[in-house]
């Protein structure tokens, strides 16, 4: 952890500076309020400052005052060293803005409980951000499924036609899925497709959707990736909504919900009973090139041409390593592939077949006091699909 130091008193900064890289903190070292001012203005302040109170050019209590009269992106914890000792002195320089404060000379060991202290802050505070930004995609989320849900409503429905409309690739072992998918666009009324198989890669698009997947007949762990261009993008997004995308945000929301969409169609629901298919998660949208690379080797590749744009999709599978765990030994990224219940409480469900294993799960998992020697059927997720929890 970065922590920048700044104080005009070069015995003090020695001891401090060395005491910080003593426990394994990086110290950023200055000696004057102005210089303390224009590194924690900028966009890469450290989240912690200790700061001296009579300092040239700028004093720490005024260091504070300005910091907390901008909007930050992450809110900078200051720690308040002085010499001054009396009640008034201490509540002035919370006032200002400081979160602790120290008499100088501090001592070392004192320091470090309200670095502790400070860290606890600064970590509750980031997982108050992680919340609240995923209360609001979550929002949004339901927003926008409420527009799709109303317009597919209002849509006539599509007009059935013969299965041997839909081109079939080449390929046995992808017919089921390939074949379904393009079926799925035309039961979802987002058009009548044209499948291709392709022997490679094919060019450079500006959108990626992944949906990765576990297939229980197969025994394999499968991402289904789609990729688009932005003309090719708006136009399903004026498709779907029946308007075109506010944002390039909203554009990505729109594709990674189709993907959704087309999960709910009659097509796509006996591809899940034949196969076994378990969406691990929902579908993610990115510009190409942010997401993380596909897990397994590429089993199949194709085109689904529609009239006014073209998508090209891949499947990439891998073998699913199925192994028994305690509470104890469950990782972020485990599949539960058997529902697990609580000892001696019938009916009392502790885990959900399908459910995917998250870092807050497991918090709730040693909240929930289950004997940890309780075990659960999982299917671990190669580490490619794992990186999907870290976005």
């Amino acid at each position: 952890m970065k922590i920048l130091l700044a104080d005009d008193d070069e015995i003090s900064r020695k001891i401090i500076s060395a005491f910080l890289s003593r426990f394994g903190y990086e110290s950023l070292v200055v000696q004057n309020g102005l210089e303390a001012w224009d590194i924690l203005r900028g966009p890469h302040a450290p989240a912690l400052a200790i700061c001296d109170w009579m300092m040239p050019r700028m004093t720490g209590p005024e260091v504070c005052s300005r910091l907390r009269a901008i909007k930050q992106p992450v809110r900078t914890y200051v720690i308040l060293l002085s010499s001054r000792n009396s009640k008034l002195d201490i509540v002035k320089g919370l006032d200002a803005g400081a979160d602790d404060y120290l008499v100088k000379p501090c001592d070392l060991i004192e320091l470090q409980a309200r670095l502790r202290v400070a860290q606890r802050a600064l970590n509750h505070e980031a997982q108050l951000r992680k919340t609240i930004a995923d209360y609001d995609q979550l929002i949004r989320r339901h927003n926008m499924l409420s527009e799709i849900a109303s317009q597919q409503s209002a849509a006539p429905a599509p007009v059935a036609t013969p299965a041997a409309a839909v081109s079939a690739p080449a390929a046995p072992a992808t017919v089921d899925v390939a074949a379904a998918l393009a079926e799925a666009l035309r039961e979802a009324g987002l058009g009548q497709g044209q499948l291709l198989p392709t022997g490679g890669p094919g060019g450079p698009t500006d959108f990626s959707v992944v949906l990765p997947v576990y297939l229980k007949r197969d025994g394999s762990w499968v991402d289904l990736r789609l990729g688009i261009q932005r003309a090719g993008a708006h136009v399903l997004c004026r498709a779907v909504l029946k308007r075109p995308a506010h944002s390039e945000h909203e554009l990505l929301g729109v594709l990674a919900e189709s993907v959704q969409l087309l999960l709910g169609t009659r097509t796509m629901a006996r591809v899940k009973q034949v196969l076994g298919l378990v969406p691990v998660f929902p579908a993610l949208a990115a510009r190409s090139g942010a997401l993380p690379s596909a897990a397994g080797n590429p089993a199949s590749r194709w085109e689904l041409r529609l009239p006014d744009l073209v998508i090209q999709a891949a499947l990439f599978s891998c073998p699913v390593v199925v192994k028994n765990k305690s509470l104890a030994q469950l990782n972020a990224g485990d599949l539960v592939l058997e529902a697990a219940n609580l000892p001696g409480e019938a009916g009392q469900s502790l885990l959900a077949a399908g459910e995917l294993i998250t870092a807050h799960r497991l918090d709730s998992l040693a909240d929930a006091g289950a004997p940890s020697s309780t075990t659960v059927a999982v299917a671990e997720a190669p580490e490619a699909s794992r990186a999907f929890l870290r976005l």
